[in-house]
């Protein structure tokens, strides 16, 4: 009766957690769609008109203009308007790479071919385990340091002998870290990029969440104030890649070990008492059973443990 009764407090937890995500996305898209969508339809009326002039101009078909689009987005989405850039080179390459088993996926660059695409599947399969086990160690490091100094905090400074709440004192804290780290990230694409601040802790967050839209990114061969440090092209982009790594490594365990401290906090907070009275269904337990599940927490020396115990009481009235 006991596990009937935690598999449909589960079963409920879940129907819960679903209804509010989908309840939270609808609300999200109708925001989204007042936000964008005169925006969306003011572009749509521009570039109809620049459409009719490039067709007026030039005498051609909506077939002959659609294929002249692609040729040109191709050209200069990869990088062919001009001289010719070796984007496959290992630099561009590496930087692909990481796009794939971080599962940021930027599109700036794809490999175009079967052999490229094939391997592209192995790489991810198994680039991204080993990336995800990198972030989890680092992650889980972030959340032991701050989850031990708040205790130690509390107990030493407010003299708290068991400190509650810490779930939501760790978020806060892993949150107040990665803005600082979207802050600092931004002003430095503003500085080499020549991008606002508000678009570099935008770029900042959309890769470090690894949602990775690649309508921003950084290009090193325009980043004209790298070339005041004198370093030369090699030397820029090995000064670029030790830098942007770093903070990837620290933005991308940050982001994460908020997300997992947020889940934290959600699970600490869902953990309380519950108590359920069952109807008589055998002669083993009376109408007034009641199964009461409880969390109990055990100082170790390694850290917190939770574990639950199931207490449960008969009282035969019958």
């Amino acid at each position: 009766m006991a596990l009937n009764f935690e598999h449909t407090r589960q079963l409920c937890r879940f129907i819960i957690l679903l209804s509010t995500l989908i309840l939270y996305m609808c609300i999200c898209a109708a925001i989204y769609s007042l936000l964008e969508k005169e925006n969306d339809r003011t572009q749509y009326n521009l570039y109809q008109g620049l459409k009719k002039s490039y067709k007026r101009k030039y005498n051609l078909s909506e077939d002959e203009f659609i294929k002249f689009v692609k040729d040109a987005s191709i050209m200069y989405k990869r990088g062919y308007m001009g001289e010719y850039r070796d984007y496959w080179n290992f630099y561009h390459s590496f930087w692909f790479t990481i796009t794939v088993v971080t599962t940021i996926g930027f599109g700036h660059i794809a490999p175009v071919t079967f052999a490229g695409r094939l391997f592209c599947i192995f790489c991810a399969l198994i680039g991204i385990p080993l990336n995800l086990g990198v972030l989890k160690t680092v992650g889980e490091r972030i959340t032991k340091y701050i989850r031990s100094t708040v205790k130690h905090i509390e107990k030493k400074y407010l003299k708290r002998r068991r400190p509650n709440r810490v779930g939501f004192k760790v978020a806060g804290v892993a949150f107040i870290m990665m803005v600082i780290v979207l802050l600092v990230g931004g002003a430095s694409d503003m500085v080499f990029d020549g991008w606002t601040f508000f678009d570099g802790v935008y770029f900042n967050f959309i890769t470090y969440s690894t949602i990775g839209f690649g309508d921003l990114f950084p290009r090193v061969e325009k980043a004209s104030k790298l070339d005041e440090l004198g370093f030369g092209e090699n030397g820029k982009r090995l000064f670029v890649s030790c830098i942007m790594l770093i903070f990837m490594i620290i933005g991308l365990s940050v982001t994460s070990t908020v997300i997992c401290s947020i889940l934290q906090a959600v699970e600490e907070m869902s953990h309380v008492p519950a108590t359920w009275t069952s109807v008589r269904s055998s002669a083993i337990f009376s109408r007034d059973d009641s199964v009461k599940l409880e969390s109990i927490k055990e100082e170790t020396d390694g850290g917190t443990m939770q574990s639950w115990t199931e207490e449960i009481k008969c009282n035969d009235t019958s």
